[in-house]
């Protein structure tokens, strides 16, 4: 079993520090356990430092030290157990630069890792925070089955698990927070009070933080879990004509974004209060959730244009935009007349299929909508703007995407120059050959950065500035947002001719229906006088 501990390092001068103490000869068989990925042993500090110059969010940590403990009672080599830490580090971070140093001058073998807290790809910063914990423990543990070492559960994770569990119970079973404090104590729970939340059981020794349970577990995402799982619980059920309807998985995501959005700070956070409240999220060409209890993923843009993956953008880039439109929509929206025989006999459902009809006449006598061809006609119009904005945006996301390689080229040519300044100055075939082989990686970003600039150069032959590419970047997104806008109104106004045409021809299936009907029983009533005489 291999525990995982982490701890931020905030200054180059400490970072020297753990270096030394970590790169110690005495305790790593003469620099045979040292290895490294994307930087070198040497020169550690300032090349995280040039990458940490490109950080998209500020901050003070420069690197992440990890420690990774083997059990004495494995039977592990040390060359194992580097190799399992250089496994840990590719699959978790392949995209940050590391040193990794295995100690065995101890019973129990370890790993020192020295993180870069900046992603040399995207320039993002590394959170430490309880959930990164949770995960890398996580693939420590399943690193160590991989290699059949033993996963002790430790009594702590225990307690843990069986806290969080006891919180979820209560969190489920409670209307208010009092009454989930209440619960708790039922469960023989002590419980304390102050800038965090701790509770401690009836068997442990000291109070627990609930924050190191996960960001779902502080007090402020109890108290919000409580309000949503209430109000969730008293909108689950409408009642018909004296029939009970179970709200479904559809509107239950529903009201779910709805909370989502309302308690949100930007996308990102949306997203991940959907995360936390058991909702699977799938990317890609569409924005899809599926609820744990569910069995299939619910596009949002089935929901309706206003929940459409642009429009939930759009409430936190251009929220006034953004209302303005939902209210637009909701005036021009027309719903679908319900024709299944499982609802029919329902008085409400009738009685709105009649409002239906009536929205239907009047927002075609108010837009001139003389046929159904004319509705057609209308209706091909609009899927054609639709496809013309979506390849628009298409080509538009290309080009962002190709000024931010060069971007990224610029950087990665200025970031690896002293690599190959270095190269230049070695003599010796042999040495160079060394050199080469130790900094391959490197040597192959510079490389690819030169081809990369060398395709973007101007007709005069000079380079792009960054700075104008960025300019660049910033009125294209303007432009993608404003026919964003166009496209989520052309869907809107899409999905209102849709539903006429079905409406319209629902209506007229009805008018059909009822002739026959008239023909038929006209039918009867002859053939009974005909048998009567």
């Amino acid at each position: 079993m291999a525990y995982v501990k982490i701890k931020n390092i905030k200054s180059g001068t400490h970072l020297q520090q753990v270096i030394d103490y970590i790169q110690n000869p005495d305790k790593t068989d003469n620099n045979i356990l040292v290895s490294s990925y994307m930087c070198s042993t040497k020169n550690t500090v300032k090349q995280f430092e040039e990458i940490a110059q490109y950080a998209m969010r500020k901050g003070n940590n420069l690197a992440v030290h990890i420690c990774q403990s083997f059990s004495p009672e494995d039977n592990i080599t040390p060359q194992q157990a580097l190799e399992i830490g250089q496994e840990f580090m590719r699959r978790l971070y392949p995209n940050y630069q590391f040193i990794i140093c295995t100690h065995n001058d101890r019973k129990h073998i370890h790993n020192h890792i020295l993180l870069n807290a900046v992603d040399f790809e995207n320039y993002k910063k590394f959170r430490n925070n309880p959930d990164n914990l949770i995960k890398m423990r996580n693939m420590s543990d399943e690193l160590c089955r991989e290699n059949g070492l033993s996963v002790i559960v430790p009594k702590e994770k225990n307690q843990r698990e069986k806290l969080k569990k006891d919180i979820d119970n209560a969190v489920d079973n409670s209307n208010t927070f009092d009454e989930f404090l209440g619960y708790m104590q039922y469960q023989k729970y002590e419980i304390k009070q102050g800038k965090y939340l701790y509770f401690k059981g009836e068997k442990n020794e000291v109070f627990f933080n609930t924050k190191l349970l996960g960001t779902a577990y502080t007090e402020k995402s109890i108290k919000k879990r409580i309000v949503n799982h209430t109000e969730l619980k008293n909108h689950k059920i409408h009642i018909y004509d004296d029939k009970i309807i179970k709200m479904s998985y559809r509107k239950r995501l529903k009201f779910s974004i709805d909370n989502a959005l309302k308690t949100a700070n930007d996308y990102n956070d949306f997203i991940k209060i959907l995360r936390s409240e058991d909702y699977e999220v799938k990317f890609g060409k569409h924005l899809a959730f599926k609820h744990i209890t569910g069995s299939q993923f619910i596009r949002v843009e089935n929901l309706g244009v206003e929940y459409g993956e642009d429009m939930l953008k759009l409430y936190f880039s251009n929220n006034e935009e953004y209302q303005k439109l939902k209210a637009e929509f909701k005036e021009k929206k027309i719903d679908k007349i319900i024709t299944s025989d499982k609802y029919y006999q329902n008085g409400y459902i009738e009685s709105q299929n009649v409002d239906i009809q009536i929205r239907v006449l009047n927002y075609l006598n108010e837009n001139g909508i003389k046929s159904l061809d004319e509705l057609n006609e209308r209706l091909k119009k609009c899927q054609k703007q639709i496809d013309i904005n979506n390849q628009n945006i298409q080509n538009i996301n290309t080009q962002i995407s190709e000024k931010k390689e060069i971007i990224k080229a610029l950087r990665m040519y200025w970031q690896y120059k002293p690599v190959i300044a270095e190269l230049h100055k070695i003599k010796s075939p042999y040495e160079q050959a060394k050199y080469k082989a130790e900094n391959q990686i490197q040597i192959d970003k510079y490389n690819k950065s030169i081809e990369i600039m060398n395709r973007s150069k101007k007709p005069d032959g000079m380079l792009p500035k960054a700075i104008d590419l960025n300019l660049e970047i910033e009125r294209l997104e303007t432009l993608k947002n404003n026919i964003t806008v166009r496209q989520n109104k052309a869907k809107a106004e899409l999905s209102v001719y849709e539903n006429l045409k079905y409406n319209i021809e629902q209506i007229l299936d009805d008018d059909i229906s009822d002739k026959y009907k008239y023909i038929e029983k006209e039918k009867r009533k002859i053939t009974k006088k005909e048998k009567s005489l």
